[in-house]
C-alpha cells in the first residue's frame, strides 16, 4: 500500500531497450509496456526522443504536448513523435490503464514509404478510438513473459503491427474488402460480405436487421443466404465472435469479466454472463479461473 501512495502506480509492466534497441523488419523497438497508475497520478513532462504509441486500455486522463493538454480515455490511440515535450496525467477520479509502443524506423530495411511519411509528419494532436489495438499489445507482452520457442519473431510481428494499427486509426485508410475468387454465385458472395463484415464489427452490431439494410440486402434473403452457406445463423456467427475474444481476453486476465462485458457491448454484466454460460458451458467467472490446460478444453 506504501507503494501505491508513493509512486501512484498499481502495476508497471515495462521493457525497455534505449541503450540496444531491438530490430525488426523495419522497426527498432525502444520500450513497449503497461502502466495502471492512480487517479490524479501524473508522469512528469519530458523530452520525447522516439515515435510513441499510446493506447488507453480504461479510465480516463490527459495529454500534455507541448503546453496543451488533450483528453484521453478507454480505446483512444495517441501518437507523439520526437522533439515533443510530453506529460501524462491521470484524471482525478479515475485510475488510468494505458499500453505503449516508442520506436524508431530501422536503418536496414526501410517501411513503406506512405507508413513513414505518416509518422515523420504527423502533427494531428488528436485522439482516435480504436478497439483492436489491445490484441497485438497483449499477445507482445505474452511473448516477451513466456519466451516461446521464436518468441522475438512473434514480438516484432506484434510491433509493427501496432504501428501500422495506429497509422490506419489516424489515416482512416480502410481496406476494402474484395470477393474470393472462389465465391462465384451472387449468394456466395452476400454471404462472404456478411460474414467479412462481421469478423471486423462484431463488438458493435446490436440490430441484425439494421446490419442487412447497412449491407444493401433485405433481412430475409441475407438471414437465408447466409445459413445455407455457412450452416449457422447470423446471430450465431456474431456470438460465436463475440466468445472467441471473451474466452481470450479472460485468459489473459488483462480485463476482468464486467469490463469484457462493455468491451462487447452487452447491456449489463449479467446478460454477458448468461450469453457466456449458453456458449460454452460454464460461466465467465468460472472460465476464468480455470488452470490454462483446462480452459482449453472449452
Amino acid at each position: 500500500m506504501t507503494n501505491r501512495l508513493i509512486f501512484g502506480k498499481r502495476y508497471e509492466y515495462n521493457n525497455e531497450y534505449f541503450s540496444n534497441p531491438l530490430k525488426f523488419h523495419f522497426a527498432e523497438l525502444y520500450q513497449i509496456g503497461e502502466l495502471f497508475c492512480e487517479a490524479g497520478f501524473q508522469i512528469e513532462e519530458h523530452d520525447q526522443t522516439s515515435y510513441e504509441i499510446s493506447y488507453i486500455v480504461t479510465g480516463k486522463g490527459t495529454f500534455i504536448v507541448d503546453g496543451r493538454e488533450y483528453e484521453v480515455s478507454e480505446n483512444d490511440v495517441f501518437i507523439n513523435v520526437p522533439g515533443q515535450h510530453h506529460a501524462i496525467r491521470a484524471d482525478r477520479g479515475t485510475p488510468l490503464r494505458f499500453c505503449y509502443l516508442a520506436f524508431a524506423f530501422s536503418g536496414k530495411q526501410a517501411a513503406d514509404p506512405e507508413l513513414e511519411r505518416f509518422y515523420r509528419h504527423f502533427k494531428s494532436m488528436y485522439t482516435v478510438a480504436d478497439k483492436d489495438m489491445l490484441a497485438p499489445f497483449s499477445a507482445a507482452f505474452d511473448e516477451l513473459q513466456t519466451k516461446s520457442d521464436f518468441y522475438m519473431a512473434m514480438v516484432g510481428a506484434y510491433v509493427e503491427q501496432i504501428i501500422i494499427g495506429a497509422y490506419r486509426s489516424f489515416s482512416r485508410q480502410s481496406v476494402k474488402q474484395k470477393s474470393a475468387s472462389g465465391v462465384e454465385t451472387r449468394m456466395g458472395s452476400a454471404a462472404y460480405t456478411i460474414m467479412r463484415y462481421i469478423d471486423t464489427h462484431y463488438r458493435d452490431i446490436t440490430d441484425i436487421r439494421a446490419l442487412a439494410r447497412q449491407l444493401g440486402y433485405s433481412y430475409t434473403y441475407l438471414a437465408h443466404v447466409f445459413k445455407e452457406k455457412t450452416d449457422m445463423t447470423i446471430g450465431a456467427y456474431i456470438i460465436r465472435k463475440k466468445m472467441e475474444e471473451a474466452k481470450w481476453l479472460l485468459r489473459t486476465g488483462r480485463m476482468n469479466v464486467s469490463q469484457v462485458a462493455a468491451r462487447l457491448n452487452y447491456m449489463s454484466v449479467q446478460s454477458f454472463s448468461n450469453s457466456f454460460k449458453h456458449a460454452v458451458g460454464i460461466s465467465p467467472a468460472e472460465y476464468q479461473n480455470l488452470p490454462a490446460d483446462e480452459a482449453a478444453k472449452y
